[in-house]
């Protein structure tokens, strides 16, 4: 027999603990203000120890507290999942995503409307987080980040996505203009369209390849690289980008590369999950989905285990 308290007092807890504060916690859960107290009060007493301590109008975790709700929040996931399988069983219910903006915007949302396609009776969502964070999303079943995070794989899993090189795109109408993109040198004469705010990674390919010009004047900075190749579908200027962010616009000659020669990318792209969770049929199919496959390492020998 486990013993265990009322489920109610570990929800309420989690909530309170989760927003640092019992009023919105009632909010969250419907109840009033005492009844969130009362809660936490009585799995305080049957655990004995205190959760929290008051901070002002906030209150913070004790360190008891804290190790709790880690715990807590995952049993809490695991039963929902587990209710979720139970009334939409297969292929049914949903799967979420969270992704750098520079690849939900060129190449993750092509992936997720042919899933869709292939999946009718599952609902995909397709969330975006900072090009920057290193952060596992914890409402999101993976999470796409570019470089690993210093986080716990005893509970989390990763696969990498193909390395990749930057290299120079842009609008066919500009390697025919007045001012021809014949070699990397007439980058001297065209509008440099960055996907960072100190031009260190168009820095680092005109040092390999033409380290005699100066660096343009005029030029646009992005927040990612996927603005920067939207920006170079305009015609505004040159972008450097890579087979992810412009991979489909190559293909079809909307973008082409006026010239041959690229710099490995510093860093890599990871799929993040947790490890329960590698048996989940929706997240196995989206990892096997073909449309995915070209750009995945191989999944059974790529997955970090340390």
């Amino acid at each position: 027999m486990r013993k265990l308290p009322p489920l109610s007092a570990l929800k309420a807890f989690e909530a309170a603990a989760r927003h640092r504060h019992f009023g919105r916690a009632a909010d969250e859960l419907f109840v009033t203000h005492s009844a969130i107290s009362h809660q936490v009060r009585s799995l305080e007493d049957a655990l004995g120890v205190a959760l929290f301590e008051k901070q002002g109008r906030q209150v913070a975790l004790t360190h008891v507290g804290t190790r709790m709700l880690h715990a807590v929040e995952q049993a809490l996931d695991i039963m929902a999942e587990a209710c979720a399988d139970a009334s939409h069983p297969g292929m049914r219910g949903d799967l979420t995503l969270s992704v750098p903006p520079e690849l939900a915007h060129r190449l993750f949302t092509r992936i997720a409307a042919e899933f869709a396609d292939r999946y009718p009776d599952l609902t995909l969502h397709l969330l975006v987080h900072d090009s920057d964070s290193r952060d596992v999303n914890p409402s999101a079943d993976l999470t796409v980040l570019y470089d690993l995070p210093a986080t716990d794989w005893d509970r989390y899993w990763a696969v990498p996505l193909r390395a990749i090189d930057f290299f120079p795109v842009c609008h066919p109408a500009l390697v025919q203009s007045d001012i021809a993109l014949l070699k990397p040198t007439d980058l001297a004469q065209h509008r440099l369209l960055h996907d960072d705010q100190d031009g260190k990674n168009w820095a680092t390919w005109l040092g390999a390849f033409a380290p005699e010009i100066a660096p343009p004047r005029g030029n646009l900075h992005f927040a990612h690289s996927g603005l920067a190749v939207e920006a170079a579908l305009l015609k505004t200027g040159v972008a450097l980008a890579d087979e992810l962010t412009a991979g489909e616009e190559l293909k079809s000659g909307r973008l082409v590369r006026p010239f041959s020669g690229g710099v490995p990318s510093p860093g890599q792209y990871y799929l993040v999950c947790e490890r329960r969770k590698r048996d989940d049929a929706r997240l196995a199919a989206f990892l096997g989905f073909p449309a995915l496959a070209p750009y995945l390492c191989e999944i059974n020998s790529s997955i970090i285990e340390n």
